[in-house]
């Protein structure tokens, strides 16, 4: 199971936050209770593309057709998220 932190603690102390992933391999980011990030180490990326390479190469293929690029996500805005937003 991965190291947990608030989402607090991960902005107020990223420094620690990549710390503590490079050591553990993963930190799972919390916020209200759940978990809406996550910080992963390149050595555990690796070595689960080396336990399962047939996993990592279907999230590969994923990756490709379901992330948003770059360039869009930064372009993006939240105009006006509405009452009630993200709340938990």
């Amino acid at each position: 199971m991965a190291l947990r932190i608030t989402a607090t603690d991960a902005k107020n102390n990223f420094g620690n936050l990549l710390e503590l992933a490079a050591w553990h391999g993963r930190v799972d980011i919390v916020r209200h209770g759940r978990v809406v990030a996550s910080v992963v180490a390149p050595r555990a990326i690796d070595e689960l593309e080396k336990a399962s390479g047939a996993l990592a190469q279907d999230f590969g293929n994923w990756r490709a057709t379901h992330m948003f690029p770059a360039a869009s996500v930064r372009n993006a805005r939240i105009v006006d998220p509405g009452a009630g937003f993200d709340d938990d």
